[in-house]
C-alpha cells in the first residue's frame, strides 16, 4: 500500500512538472525573441522537436525562430507542422503567412504562385480568428495591395482593409491606403491624403514613397528632395526608423543616378552604414558611396571600399560592377 501510495504521488508530481517546465520555457524563449536573439532560441528549442513532436507551441516556436533567423524553407514545414495541430491559432497562420510569403519572393515564378497563395489564405485566415489585431490586418491589406491580380491581389480590398485598420491604428491604416494609392498610380489622391493628415506629414514614410514613385520615373533630383524629406523625420518607432533609413540609402543611390550633389549622397550612406542596422543593403550602399567619391574625384577613397568588398562579396552582380570600375 505504502509503495502504491508513493507511486501516485511521484506519478502526480511528474505530470504538475511538466506544464511547469513548458511555462518556464515559454518565458526563456519570449525573452530571448524581445531581444531579438532568435539564434539562442533556436538552440534553446531544437533538441525538443522531432518529427514526432505533436505539440502546438513547441512546432510554432521553433519556426518562428527560423524565420526570423531567414531560414524560411525549414520555418514553413514547422509552421504547417503547427497549424495542422491547432490550426485556430491566429497567431501561427501569421507566422505560418510570413514564411510562406518570404518563400515566395525567392522562389521562381511557377512555384512562387502556390506561396503566395498559402501566405494571403493565412493571413486571411489569421484576420478571420482575430479581427482585432492590427498586425494581422496590416500584413493582409499589404498582400492585396502588391500581389498580382493572379496570386489574388486586390487594391480594392485593400483599400477596404485600410479602412478596418485606420478605426484601430489610425497611422498604420492612413499608410496603408498611402501605399495603396501609389502603388495604383493614383498620385493624385495620395497627395491629397497627405495634404490632409498632420500624422502623415510627420512622418517619414509619405516622402519615401512619393521618393520611390519619382525614381522610378527617373526623376532623380526631384526623388532626392523627397528622400531627404524623409531622412529629416525624427520617430521613435520602429518601422518609422527602417523607413528612414531606407530614405538615406535610396538619396545616396539616387544622388549616383542623378550625377547630382554628391556630397549629400556621401552623407546620407555615411549615416545609413554607421547605423549598421539593415545589413542586407550594406554592400550595394558601400558601391553607391564608392562612386560618389569616385565624383568628387577621391580615387583613393573609393579603393579603400571597394578592394574590401570585392574580395568578400558573394554577390556576383556586385562584382560585375566593381569590376567596371577598379
Amino acid at each position: 500500500m505504502k509503495l502504491i501510495f508513493m507511486a501516485t504521488i511521484l506519478l502526480s508530481v511528474g505530470l504538475n512538472a511538466e506544464p511547469a517546465q513548458q511555462a518556464e520555457l515559454q518565458q526563456q524563449v519570449a525573452t530571448l525573441w524581445q531581444q531579438q536573439d532568435y539564434a539562442a532560441a533556436k538552440v534553446l528549442l531544437a533538441d525538443k522537436v522531432n518529427r514526432r513532436t505533436k505539440d502546438s507551441w513547441l512546432l510554432a516556436a521553433l519556426g518562428r525562430s527560423e524565420l526570423e533567423l531567414g531560414q524560411t524553407t525549414e520555418a514553413e514545414k514547422l509552421l504547417a507542422r503547427a497549424i495542422k495541430a491547432e490550426p485556430g491559432n491566429a497567431r501561427y497562420q501569421f507566422w505560418f503567412g510570413r514564411a510562406s510569403c518570404d518563400s515566395a519572393q525567392q522562389a521562381g515564378m511557377l512555384s512562387a504562385l502556390g506561396y503566395a497563395r498559402r501566405c494571403r489564405k493565412a493571413f486571411e485566415q489569421a484576420v478571420e480568428l482575430a479581427p482585432e489585431e492590427a498586425s494581422y490586418l496590416k500584413a493582409l491589406g499589404k498582400y492585396y495591395a502588391q500581389a498580382p491580380g493572379v496570386a489574388g491581389g486586390d487594391k480594392q480590398q485593400a483599400l477596404i482593409i485600410a479602412g478596418r485598420l485606420e478605426q484601430q491604428d489610425r497611422l498604420q491604416g492612413q499608410l496603408l491606403k498611402l501605399e495603396v494609392l501609389f502603388s495604383a498610380e493614383d498620385v493624385a489622391a495620395a497627395e491629397q491624403l497627405v495634404a490632409g493628415s498632420e500624422l502623415l506629414q510627420s512622418r517619414p514614410e509619405p516622402y519615401f514613397m512619393r521618393g520611390i514613385h519619382l525614381a522610378q520615373s527617373r526623376d532623380y533630383p526631384a526623388a532626392m528632395a523627397e528622400f531627404s524629406k524623409a531622412s529629416a523625420k525624427t520617430v521613435a518607432d520602429e518601422d518609422g526608423k527602417r523607413n528612414r533609413l531606407l530614405a538615406l540609402y535610396q538619396l545616396g543611390r539616387a544622388s549616383v543616378l542623378a550625377k547630382s550633389d554628391p556630397q549629400q549622397g556621401i552623407d546620407a550612406l555615411t549615416e545609413f552604414l554607421a547605423d549598421g542596422s539593415m545589413t542586407s543593403f550594406n554592400e550595394w550602399a558601400q558601391l553607391r558611396l564608392s562612386q560618389l567619391y569616385l565624383a568628387q574625384e577621391q580615387r583613393q577613397k573609393a579603393e579603400a571600399i571597394l578592394k574590401p568588398l570585392l574580395a568578400q562579396t558573394n554577390d556576383d552582380n556586385l562584382k560585375t560592377e566593381i569590376k567596371k570600375i577598379l
